[in-house]
């Protein structure tokens, strides 16, 4: 099979694989679709704390099942199938919990094995078991599903959050997790969602989306533009989509009293977050949430999102490429040229 083959560090090469073998337990995916991420860029360029090389990159993968291996039934050749990419052990504490994000040994499809980049790609045995694999709906197109693991991160962050009914939340960042942040927010009930951004396209893009209000922060305050917003209470819930170490100190400030603050996007690798006054966590009784990846659950509950159109991410997708420009794919995406881009096969 042809695959896209990352060998080192910006070493990456389209050439002929072997074809995976289903054995006892696994399941064999031709590809149809796999989005891009900052994620697969940042292995790409500097490597990932999670990767061994060499690697098939991809994560966000859709396709149908082509082959079963001996005790699988709740899936057969033919459906189509969303694989959400985390492998959990399921006997930790974690897992025990349903915390399959947290496990204390999970491995990720892409990273620990073979992703999505490739022509087919095989779910190994205890992911079967655990529940990566879901039937997407006819109705719903596999380049739409291959959006289902980051709309699960944003899941995992909301609930986590506790984003609900008339919450003024802020969002740092108007890529594609912004996007989708907001418009998990709106559909949980929020009642206002306000952009923070400093991209000059992605402020006029975010302009005719779902955001009640667009702050451009190098033009203004964005503490001093949420608090004249809000009537000076603040935001009851900050979540920065970006990497910039920034939106520490001005998502804690521009929080109302109990506010919470979703730790959502790590951030970028030797940056330095200024000292945010952590006297405003004590004074007005701020909580702080970190999320990382997503569960089998949090997939499940996002492509229902999806399939149900209570989420809608057709317009997101502006452009797709094929198996052969996945550099190129991965330079447009370090740029930020694109909102989402879907490789499909």
């Amino acid at each position: 099979m042809k695959a896209a083959l990352l060998e080192g560090i910006k070493t990456l090469k389209i050439t002929e694989v072997e074809t995976p073998k289903c054995k006892t337990g696994e399941v064999l995916v031709k590809v149809r679709a796999c989005g891009l991420c900052r994620t697969d860029m940042k292995a790409y360029n500097q490597g990932q704390r999670d990767l061994l090389l060499p690697r098939i990159l991809g994560h966000e993968i859709t396709g149908t099942v082509v082959e079963t291996g001996e005790g699988v039934f709740h899936v057969k050749p033919g459906d189509r199938v969303q694989v959400a990419p985390g492998l959990p052990c399921g006997c930790c504490s974690y897992c025990l919990e349903g915390l399959h994000q947290m496990c204390d040994s999970v491995q990720i499809m892409g990273f620990h094995h073979d992703g999505g980049f490739a022509e087919h790609v095989l779910v190994p045995a205890n992911g079967v078991d655990h529940g990566v694999l879901n039937i997407i709906p006819d109705h719903l197109s596999f380049q739409e599903a291959a959006l289902t693991e980051p709309l699960a991160c944003s899941v995992n962050m909301q609930e986590t959050s506790r984003v609900g009914l008339s919450d003024v939340v802020v969002i740092f960042g108007a890529g594609p997790l912004g996007i989708l942040n907001a418009r998990l927010a709106r559909a949980r009930g929020a009642g206002s969602v306000i952009l923070v951004e400093i991209n000059e396209e992605r402020l006029a893009s975010a302009a005719n989306r779902e955001f009640d209000g667009c702050i451009n922060a190098l033009a203004a305050s964005p503490v001093n533009k949420i608090m004249e917003i809000t009537g000076g209470r603040g935001a009851d819930v900050v979540i920065p989509c970006c990497p910039s170490p920034e939106t520490i100190g001005y998502g804690l400030s521009m929080l109302a009293k109990r506010g919470r603050f979703g730790f959502f996007s790590g951030l970028l690798q030797g940056s330095q977050a200024p000292a945010p006054d952590l006297n405003m966590i004590h004074y007005k009784e701020l909580s702080v949430y970190g999320a990382y990846g997503c569960s089998a659950q949090h997939n499940r509950t996002a492509l229902a999102l999806l399939a149900s159109e209570a989420i809608k991410v057709k317009d997101m997708i502006t452009r797709t490429i094929g198996l052969d420009e996945l550099v190129s794919g991965l330079e447009m995406v370090e740029a930020m040229k694109e909102i989402k881009i879907v490789m499909t096969i």
